[in-house]
C-alpha cells in the first residue's frame, strides 16, 4: 500500500504545483515559430520579427497578422515530434531488453520467449509510430494539400 501511495501522492503534488510554475514566467507576449517544420507542413505563417536563420517570433501584441493559429500549430507539431521520438527510444530500449532476456536464458526457455515478445512488441510500437508520422502526409498527398 505505502509503494504506491507515494507516487500517487507525488503526482498529485506535482499537478498542483504545475499551473505556478507555469505561470511564474508572466503571461507570453511572442511564441517562436520554427520555420522549417512550418514549411514542411505547407503552412504560411504572418512573421514579425527575425531573431535567427531558422525561428522567427511572432508578437501577439501585433496588429497587423495573427499569430495565435499559427503558434498552437507549431506547438502541436513539436508535441507531435517529441512524442515521436519518445516513442522510437522507448522502442528500441525494449528491443534491446528483449536482446538481453534472450542471450541471458540460458537454456530457459520462457526467458528465450519472453525476449522475443519484448522484440515483437517493439517492432509493433515503431511500425505504428512509423504509421502515426506517416499518415498525414499521406492524407496530404492525396488530397493535394
Amino acid at each position: 500500500m505505502k509503494k504506491t501511495l507515494l507516487p500517487l501522492i507525488f503526482i498529485i503534488v506535482a499537478a498542483l504545483m504545475a499551473p505556478i510554475v507555469l505561470l511564474a514566467a508572466g503571461p507570453a507576449t511572442q511564441c517562436l515559430l520554427s520555420e522549417t517544420e512550418l514549411n514542411d507542413y505547407d503552412i504560411r505563417c504572418p512573421f514579425v520579427t527575425t531573431t535567427t536563420t531558422d525561428d522567427v517570433a511572432c508578437k501577439f501584441s501585433s496588429t497587423s497578422s495573427d499569430c495565435a493559429m499559427c503558434c498552437t500549430v507549431n506547438t502541436i507539431i513539436k508535441t507531435t515530434n517529441w512524442i515521436f521520438l519518445g516513442v522510437m527510444a522507448t522502442s528500441a530500449v525494449i528491443a534491446i531488453l528483449g536482446g538481453y532476456f534472450i542471450v541471458t536464458a540460458g537454456g530457459n526457455a520462457d526467458q528465450v520467449t519472453k525476449g522475443r515478445d519484448f522484440i515483437k512488441n517493439s517492432i509493433i510500437g515503431l511500425v505504428i509510430a512509423l504509421l502515426a508520422n506517416a499518415i498525414p502526409a499521406v492524407v496530404r498527398n492525396v488530397l493535394g494539400l
